[in-house]
């Protein structure tokens, strides 16, 4: 019986970036993936800024111009002047930075230093994968996991393959990474508590017939629903309140696409070509609890939502980075076990605000004559900056705080993910993070008095322009502010976050 040190199921984004945050850190990890093939499926076009940020400090800053190069050239006539509801017009022309429940949000400030990220998901995951084989890390596909055993020091798995041979591997944990309808999320028996579904999303690719040849760019308000076309060629978008699919429906065909369509539009439209999609639900689900004793849940394993605002790849992205830094520190024995209780206590409640906005916008949508009010008061209110800006730093997850036990007044930055930054000997405090390090900023006038010291592993010291000093943690999260001369606090923060003090 092969061991390793975690088992990662499922091998979409989410767990393919475990992987990768895993190996280095230095722990072994081996994924298992149901599938034979990466599934080609069309799903999320943009990736957040967070989960953007995720693997630009893993150093996949050039693969992400590239993915989104190529995503822009194929937009390009949806994000033009011509692209109607995919560029707003007047405010300086200011590019469609997103939607809140089908209201375009108008880019600001903080989308320019911290843009989201134009690149298809499947495209994405392409790229992860290629660095999982260079890396060497271990992927086995098509196994499915039919049974989890928890001992006292192992968790065995066991998973057959696709000849029908069963095999079983030991390991000190497991998370699940695999999908809304996630194996080991049911084999470990959490509870996933949510709301039934009500309507119907349809992403599919078309080409309309005749008179419909040629379609409104952007999110449409329709009788029945709403109709996006775009921001893809061929790309249609529904969603249909007259209730959700039928049971296991979940490749639509050309026929029922037609009558979503009538029922949506309130009338009938030709489509000249099909060329398949998806149709699903708005199940909105949370997981009790992140973990069950060596069992953790990550991406949409442990909270799935409707898709508004494409929220839903970055919150996967966000819980790897911060799961996998916190797994790899306690198996390399820097860290105690306890650090892993913080991941639940950190993205739990982040899931939560993303399901209550998704929500939001699912009841906002409704054709109802007073969701269509409401719709239209929040249209007025979202044409201006300030609320505009508000509400796209909560989608965008700026707003987040964990709870990092060190508080400052003066620093509301405390607990969240600062983007990344030239330092003034050129490097970037992301570059600084690629090898899996955490990062200690210390102003240019108090660098001397630290560089005698001895910094705990896995922390890079650097210098800044700036009068006081921060600690980032692996994942980019800042977890202290202070002034140079305030060393116990820093110790403090030091030994909660990486096991050690700095040593004379």
């Amino acid at each position: 019986m092969k061991h390793t040190d975690v088992v990662i199921v499922g091998a979409g984004p989410v767990g393919l970036l475990l992987a990768l945050e895993l190996e280095r850190a230095g722990a072994s990890c081996v994924v298992l993936e149901a599938r034979e093939q990466q599934e080609e499926v069309q799903k999320a076009l943009s990736v957040g800024p967070l989960g953007a940020e995720a693997l630009m400090r893993r150093g996949m800053g050039p693969e992400l111009d590239a993915l989104e190069a190529r995503s822009q050239a194929l937009m390009a006539p949806f994000l033009s002047g011509s692209g109607g509801g995919w560029r707003q017009s007047g405010k300086e022309g200011r590019r469609f930075a997103g939607h809140f429940a089908g209201i375009s949000l108008l880019s600001q400030e903080q989308d320019r230093q911290r843009p989201t990220r134009l690149i298809d998901q499947r495209h994405l995951q392409g790229a992860l994968q290629d660095e999982v084989e260079r890396r060497g890390i271990m992927l086995r596909r098509p196994c499915r996991v039919t049974g989890v055993e928890e001992g006292q020091e192992a968790l065995i798995l066991t998973f057959t393959r696709e000849d029908g041979q069963v095999e079983r591997i030991a390991c000190r944990y497991a998370v699940g990474c695999d999908g809304a309808r996630s194996t080991l999320r049911k084999l470990g028996g959490f509870a996933f508590p949510g709301t039934d579904p009500t309507l119907s999303f349809y992403q599919v690719f078309v080409a309309f017939d005749g008179a419909h040849a040629v379609r409104p760019a952007g999110w449409q308000m329709q009788p029945g629903g709403v109709m996006a076309y775009g921001p893809i060629p061929e790309r249609l978008f529904l969603v249909d309140y007259s209730g959700p699919p039928p049971e296991g429906q979940t490749i639509p065909t050309q026929m029922q696409v037609e009558a979503a369509i009538e029922r949506v539009c309130g009338r009938g439209m030709k489509l000249s070509a099909y060329r398949g999609g998806r149709c699903w639900t708005d199940h909105t689900r949370l997981v009790d609890q992140y973990r069950q004793g060596r069992i953790f849940l990550a991406g949409d394993a442990a909270h799935i939502h409707p898709p508004f605002g494409g929220q839903g790849l970055g919150l996967g992205l966000v819980d790897a980075a911060n799961l996998g830094w916190k797994l790899g520190a306690v198996l390399s024995g820097r860290m105690p076990e306890t650090l892993l209780d913080s991941y639940e206590q950190e993205r739990r409640s982040v899931a939560r605000d993303v399901l209550d906005n998704t929500r939001a916008q699912t009841a906002l949508m409704r054709p109802d004559p007073q969701s269509r009010a409401l719709h239209a008061l929040m249209a007025e209110m979202l044409s201006r900056d300030e609320p505009c800006a508000a509400l796209g730093a909560r989608m965008r997850g700026y707003t987040m705080h964990y709870d990092t036990i060190a508080h400052s007044a003066d620093c509301p930055a405390l607990g969240t993910l600062p983007g990344d930054q030239v330092l003034p000997d050129g490097r970037s405090v992301f570059g600084l993070m690629q090898q899996g390090a955490g990062v200690l900023l210390v102003p240019d006038q108090a660098i001397h008095a630290f560089q005698g010291l001895t910094i705990p592993g896995n922390l890079v010291l650097a210098s800044w322009h700036e009068a006081f000093v921060w600690l980032l943690r692996p994942d980019g999260c800042l977890v202290w502010q202070g002034a140079p001369q305030e060393r116990a606090s820093l110790n403090t923060a030091l030994v909660r976050w990486f096991g050690a003090s700095l040593d004379a």
